[in-house]
């Protein structure tokens, strides 16, 4: 059994996300999972953390601007003597820019480093030659390449873009060998059963959210029934998935402090049921009842739980309405 860790409210989805993926050996698993199915090639303790204020000026001739960017989580991941950038951006939302954005966030992660190389330089005053000057950077100089993943952690499947090419007008085809295209690495909570992971906080917060998500109940209750779960993995997956009542249900128990996941199962389902019969109410008062049932189908609610509050001739309208659509 896990030792507890102090319950703690946390608001902001995107700042306990922030908390839970700053923790190396989840980082790792991560990166591990997504990048080499599983296999564990990177290693917690060779993970350093970076500044993830990625900010600089873009200058060209007269044209000079400044960009101000922070990226949610980077670190170093020493491979040898070497090292490569890996980025974590956290998603609560789709967003239809992403792919600009994530290709912005890496370019100006290796504009950061040309630009140590051009400080570095002048102050050495060792440019091996007046191109060198002029790019800032010598001939052997190598800048560090960077991973990004996109994490998004939201109810519904992404519907954004996952390559620049996709926020395109048409490309003449004669010309799409020379459109440089950017594909995001995006990973999905809702996908949880492609990736193998191995670090038990990751699984369970993949998991366990994607079961609430999808209203699997059957199968929370089955393979929960006699788990213990940290109190951070239970504040952190009912801040992401608004189920306020979850922390709630995993009552600390009496040896340590954790806490066991079979008693949500029927709160759960309850809080569900009264969110869609209340919604449903407001619905049939502004539209009757028929379209009162059908926002309860679209809840989730099964049809037994309909037929407590309305008649099975007002079920079979509204199921032969919402089939019509």
């Amino acid at each position: 059994m896990r030792k507890n860790n102090s319950k703690k409210k946390i608001d902001k989805p995107d700042t306990a996300m922030k908390t839970f993926w700053r923790n190396n050996e989840r980082f790792a698993d991560l990166f591990n999972a997504v990048a080499f199915n599983g296999r564990q090639v990177i290693n917690p303790d060779e993970l350093t953390e970076m500044d993830t204020d990625v900010s600089g000026i873009i200058q060209f001739n007269d044209y000079n601007e400044s960009l101000v960017r922070t990226r949610d989580i980077i670190k170093k991941f020493y491979n040898g003597i070497e090292f490569t950038i890996l980025g974590l951006e956290l998603q609560t939302n789709p967003h239809y820019a992403m792919p600009v954005r994530a290709l912005l966030y890496d370019g100006l992660g290796y504009l950061k480093e040309c630009n140590e190389f051009r400080n570095l330089h002048k102050a050495e005053h060792d440019f091996d030659s007046d191109k060198s000057f002029l790019s800032g950077m010598n001939k052997s100089d190598r800048i560090h390449p960077i991973i990004t993943l996109i994490f998004y952690y939201g109810e519904s499947p992404w519907d954004g873009p996952i390559r620049l090419s996709d926020m395109m007008t048409d490309i003449p085809e004669e010309l799409r060998p020379f459109f440089s295209d950017y594909k995001i690495n995006l990973v999905q909570i809702l996908d949880s059963g492609r990736y193998q992971f191995y670090n038990e906080d990751v699984r369970d917060v993949f998991d366990i959210t994607q079961k609430i998500y999808t209203k699997n109940l059957t199968a929370l209750s089955k393979e929960y029934s006699n788990k213990y779960i940290d109190n951070e993995i239970i504040n952190l997956v009912t801040t992401i998935t608004g189920f306020s009542k979850l922390s709630d249900i995993f009552k600390e128990s009496d040896d340590g402090g954790e806490a066991t996941v079979w008693k949500c199962v029927e709160e759960m389902e309850n809080e569900w049921v009264q969110k869609g019969v209340a919604e449903g109410e407001r619905a049939g008062m502004q539209k009757e009842r028929q379209t009162a049932i059908i926002t309860m189908i679209e809840l989730g609610l099964t049809k037994e739980q309909i037929l407590t509050k309305y008649s099975e001739e007002d079920y079979s309208k509204a199921e032969e309405a919402l089939n019509n659509r």
